[in-house]
């Protein structure tokens, strides 16, 4: 990176950090959002980031955090105050208007505007401070473009198990013990014969040691696919897409009181361990960046040692020991 292009990505990351912090002090709500991302950057990047800002002052009963699908789980021990895009918009519409590049870079995109707008509405309220996920992103842009290594993300993130649901309703016939799957196609894990053949052996493997809750919905907020499937012999097909403002609630819920995890390598992978659940996940081509695996790593070796592993689809059989445990 030449100087020039340091002395600018100082610049930048200067002031997203002020930004971030002109909210800490002060009075009156912070609007926390609209969050209209990744479930991985999510998980991994802005709510570790919202819970150092809390660390340097920022008032949990100020907060109202604002994002989609039931999230407002994995914000708990935050704060309690939330609302869902899915009640300001269908899920058509968010769909249409998030569409392409997910990283929140610009807090002028016309969509969050309109959502900002209509939380301000809902919230009653004119004049509100806005902590809008583009402060985040451009503070860690240096990484995400190879100029900074991961130690930067964790000097401004604190990362913490999520609170566990207080309750959960679990699908009609699967059993107290299982595990639960969520397999969709991604730029790490495409869809091809070889992937589809992948996942039906492998549940076809799991289900004959333990039961398997198969995360699948029919919703599509964004461009992943999820694999679908009948429900067989020890496999119990979820689908939440009947209330899609509580989509990622009810998925929540059912990881957090899994014995394990398996699925693609993705934004799902991390949420398991965040609950204290271990992850097992898979990727076929490397269609990531290197820094999120190795991030991931770091941070479960220190919250869950050993409950996170993310492999090759070709490693496969690396897995069978933890399969065997989690039926044991």
């Amino acid at each position: 990176m030449s100087v020039g292009s340091q002395n600018e990505l100082e610049v930048v990351q200067q002031e997203a950090l002020q930004r971030a912090l002109s909210v800490v002090q002060g009075e009156g709500d912070v609007i926390v959002g609209p969050w209209t991302g990744e479930v991985g950057f999510e998980l991994m990047y802005w709510i570790p980031f919202l819970a150092w800002l809390v660390e340097q002052g920022l008032s949990r009963e100020r907060m109202v955090i604002v994002s989609r699908g039931g999230a407002d789980l994995w914000y708990r021990h935050l704060t309690s105050r939330y609302v869902d895009i899915l009640d300001l918009v269908t899920p058509d519409e968010f769909r249409e208007r998030t569409a392409g590049k997910k990283k929140q870079y610009d807090s002028r995109r016309e969509f969050d505007k309109e959502l900002l707008k209509k939380t301000r509405d809902r919230l009653g309220v004119n004049e509100v401070s806005v902590l809008h996920p583009s402060a985040m992103f451009r503070l860690f842009a240096g990484l995400w473009r190879g100029w900074s290594t991961i130690d930067l993300v964790e000097s401004f993130s604190r990362f913490q198990p999520l609170t566990r649901p207080e309750s959960m309703e679990r699908p009609a016939g699967l059993p107290r013990d299982y595990v639960v799957a969520k397999f969709y196609f991604s730029k790490a894990f495409p869809e091809t014969a070889e992937n589809r053949a992948f996942i039906s052996e492998t549940l076809r493997t799991a289900s004959r040691q333990v039961p398997v809750a198969l995360l699948s919905t029919s919703v599509r907020l964004d461009e992943h696919s999820d694999y679908q499937s009948a429900s067989g012999s020890g496999v119990f097909v979820v689908d939440a897409h009947q209330t899609p403002e509580k989509n990622l609630e009810r998925q929540s819920e059912l990881i957090a009181g899994a014995r394990g995890f398996i699925g693609t390598y993705g934004g799902f992978s991390y949420l398991a361990p965040f609950y204290g659940v271990p992850s097992l996940s898979f990727f076929s081509r490397r269609g990531f960046e290197a820094h999120h695996m190795d991030l991931a790593q770091r941070v479960f070796d220190r919250l869950l040692p050993g409950g996170f592993v993310a492999l090759d689809r070709r490693e496969a059989s690396r897995a069978d020991p933890a399969l065997s445990r989690w039926a044991s």
